[in-house]
């Protein structure tokens, strides 16, 4: 119920949309069969307008509550058709779940952001297991795909044209200290047909803490239509919904969705796959993407 209160614009919009079609129908019935004839001619006229608004009241709750309901259930909401015939969907779920793409037998290239010196040590300092780029990583080790000293070297060999900076120890006391630009994308190829897009996207002070400016994210995002249509190769590419401030509060979740969907919109015709963005399944109380 509270999805659906969340989202009772939309409903709304759709209840009240199906209501006019068939209030528009019942009035080409009337033409053929007299509807006034249902309640009793002895009625005075206000009660009989009242108990027909009634009826029409109940009939549209009885619409919103059927629209909800279904809506509530849909697995994804289709927001952009690209001329290509690929869309961009909005959805709740598990990014590195396969069934969250049309065809869970393909290719999947999965964004992941990481930090932009693309640290591969999982030990909450450098990298939180937490975040997701301590969960692709851990999950790459787990699976003996990597080991943390092997992803790095590939990491590093797909960087190899890439332009960066070098650090010195006083920036960055441990991990890697070249720092490449911002929005950097490579392509990692993970277990069977998942390929993660690293996605470079956050800087650390001296501190080792992570932080990333509004100007820095917002080229960041530019960078990464781009890159999706360069590395995915045709093949379904899964975004998350990450932003300035890990984007914990609910606010910050819908800026970003709002922000990722204007700048897909702008750049529609780069877009040479689907797309989908992912909302978290644990959040679907909070974030209600069929306002979007």
């Amino acid at each position: 119920m509270k999805q659906m209160w969340m989202s009772r614009r939309y409903i709304s919009k759709i209840a009240t949309t199906i209501m006019g079609g068939l209030y528009a129908f019942l009035g080409f019935v009337g033409t053929l069969v007299p509807l006034d004839e249902i309640l009793p001619t002895t009625l005075k006229l206000w009660i009989r307008m009242g108990i027909s608004l009634g009826i029409l009241l109940v009939a549209w709750i009885i619409c919103f509550m059927v629209v909800g309901k279904i809506l509530i259930n849909k697995k994804r909401f289709d927001i952009i058709t690209a001329n290509s015939g690929h869309k961009l969907f909005l959805q709740y779920g598990d990014l590195f779940d396969r069934n969250e793409v049309i065809n869970p037998n393909e290719r999947r290239n999965i964004v992941i952001p990481v930090n932009r010196c693309f640290d591969t040590i999982v030990d909450n300092h450098l990298v939180s297991e937490r975040t997701l780029h301590g969960i692709a990583f851990k999950q790459l080790y787990q699976k003996n795909i990597y080991t943390e000293e092997s992803l790095n070297s590939k990491i590093q060999q797909l960087l190899a044209h890439k332009k960066f900076e070098n650090l010195s120890e006083s920036d960055k006391s441990v991990g890697n200290r070249k720092r490449y630009q911002i929005g950097t994308v490579v392509d990692l190829p993970g277990v069977k047909d998942e390929h993660y897009l690293l996605w470079a996207l956050s800087s650390f002070d001296n501190e080792l803490k992570a932080h990333t400016s509004m100007q820095d994210y917002a080229l960041a995002i530019q960078k990464l239509v781009e890159a999706c249509n360069i590395e995915s190769e045709g093949f379904p590419i899964l975004i998350p919904v990450v932003g300035t401030g890990l984007s914990r509060t609910k606010k910050e979740q819908c800026d970003v969705i709002s922000y990722l969907l204007s700048a897909f919109r702008l750049n529609k015709s780069e877009i040479n796959c689907d797309v989908h963005i992912v909302v978290r399944e644990d959040i679907k109380n909070e974030v209600a993407i069929m306002n979007m």
